[in-house]
């Protein structure tokens, strides 16, 4: 989670003193607040859906009550054809995280067209609120999976808002998306172990806890939204530029790089998306997951990623501020090259650990840190800010689709991460990761062949850079 200081200050002449807090409007912190809790709801659901999956198709008796599972498990047949319980439950997991990704493209579409970005919110959290009730009760839980993947779409518009609230060339923008995205790193601590607890009593304690989560972020929502930048047909992020319904030839040039960025960056993620899919079920049979007496559900695996990717956040962020005060500002472009080749070793570790200790439960925890530290550390260099590299350069009047269109990647890496979950227990272990590290790898060599090209397209991505 890197940011990109420059050695002046930027101009706040667009924001007056009295709407800010802490040097960024308040708008911002309206969707610090908003996302928290929606991440909270997203990341305590995720982190427990491969497991009640499986715990769900173990029972036939408890399946054939839910509502449209039959369908959902044709449509997973057709394109992963798992075999086992565990490659179902992990292929239908990959599934359904790769539409959660893919889904906020249509509805940012939806918002750029008229709907506006607060409307598209409120509708979008609300109805993410009913699906996370319906989860409560299993008979339900596909259609509250429908529900919840409109919601989705819906409450897309929030990134774009983030970016709506600079000036293309503030360059606050970067830090905006990286308390933005803590915020998503903090829920994403507290919410797995909670539900993964209130899951141990029953699976519906833990979904009613995503509830109430999802109503507490529609009010600071609909409370806050006055901060938030105006709908009507006024361009708030781009004052300068007349909003016009054709792109120039460089707009044009810049929307197909970024769509080529997208390809790059799906595989890429491979190996972080996988934690919340095949991992959990690989941690499950390997990890050693008493600690101090206490046998910690493997769920908890994504509470630990949360904690250190904060960390490593925080660790990214200093970093870079003190290599550019001291050494000149490196182009974000290159930032996340650096930070594709850092992710591109992370599953190694974890071919190590099995492999100095074969056998269910041997591998240390510790290896799993390292793997997690490793991986956040180049997540932190690639995605906060990806998505500020799109919010600057997507054109104004398809810049809120552009910057949904950034998490299709993930939508992407999923679809793999499913296909690849599947595969557990099909293939070696050893080379089920090596699968994810040499998907980095590409990644990163299709990053590093985009790079003269980026810096034409893009000449202000750090203009006064002195070195890379």
């Amino acid at each position: 989670m890197t940011t990109n200081p420059t050695s002046t200050p930027p101009s706040h002449a667009h924001t007056p003193a009295s709407t800010e807090i802490w040097g960024h409007p308040k708008g911002l912190w309206v969707l610090f607040g908003t996302e928290g809790w929606l991440s909270f709801a997203q990341y305590g659901m995720l982190s427990i859906l491969v497991l009640y999956l499986k715990d769900l198709l173990q029972h036939p008796e408890r399946t054939q009550y839910v509502v449209g599972l039959r369908s959902l498990l044709v449509i997973n047949q057709a394109f992963y054809n798992p075999n086992g319980v565990d490659a179902t439950a992990g292929s239908l997991s990959g599934l359904i995280m790769a539409v959660i990704f893919a889904a906020p493209f249509l509805g940012s579409f939806i918002a750029d067209r008229g709907l506006g970005r607060t409307r598209s919110g409120v509708i979008g959290i609300t109805i993410l609120t009913l699906s996370f009730c319906l989860m409560a009760v299993e008979s339900f839980f596909v259609i509250a999976l429908w529900l919840f993947l409109i919601g989705v779409g819906f409450s897309g518009s929030l990134k774009a808002q983030v970016g709506a609230l600079y000036k293309l060339d503030d360059r606050r923008r970067s830090d905006a998306y990286q308390i933005y995205s803590q915020s998503i790193q903090i829920m994403a601590i507290i919410s797995p172990l909670l539900c993964a607890f209130l899951g141990t009593i029953a699976w519906y304690w833990a979904f009613l806890s995503t509830a109430c989560a999802m109503i507490i972020g529609l009010l600071c929502y609909i409370m806050g939204h006055h901060y938030l930048p105006l709908d009507e047909q006024k361009n708030v992020s781009f004052p300068h530029i007349p909003i016009k319904s054709r792109c120039s030839k460089i707009e044009k040039q810049r929307i197909f790089f970024l769509m080529w960025l997208v390809v790059v960056f799906a595989l890429g993620v491979l190996p972080n998306q996988e934690i919340m899919d095949g991992y959990l079920l690989w941690g499950g049979e390997h990890y050693q997951l008493t600690v101090l007496g206490v046998t910690c559900p493997v769920s908890s695996l994504v509470s630990l990623d949360s904690v250190i990717s904060m960390i490593t956040g925080f660790i990214v962020l200093w970093f870079w501020q003190w290599y550019d005060h001291r050494y000149g500002i490196v182009r974000d472009m290159m930032k996340i090259i650096i930070g594709s080749a850092i992710a591109t070793l992370g599953p190694l570790f974890l071919i190590c650990g099995e492999w100095l200790h074969p056998g269910a439960h041997q591998v240390s925890l510790w290896w799993g840190v390292a793997f997690h530290t490793i991986n956040d550390i180049g997540c932190g260099m690639t995605f906060p800010i990806g998505m500020a590299l799109f919010s600057r350069y997507a054109p104004p009047q398809h810049n809120t689709t552009l910057i949904s269109c950034f998490t299709l990647h993930i939508f992407i890496g999923n679809l793999l991460v499913g296909k690849l979950a599947a595969m557990l227990h099909q293939i070696p272990d050893s080379l089920f990761w090596l699968l994810h590290s040499g998907a980095a790898l590409l990644s990163t060599l299709g990053l590093l062949a985009s790079n003269r090209l980026s810096q034409r397209l893009f000449p202000t991505d750090s203009p006064k850079a002195q070195r890379l």
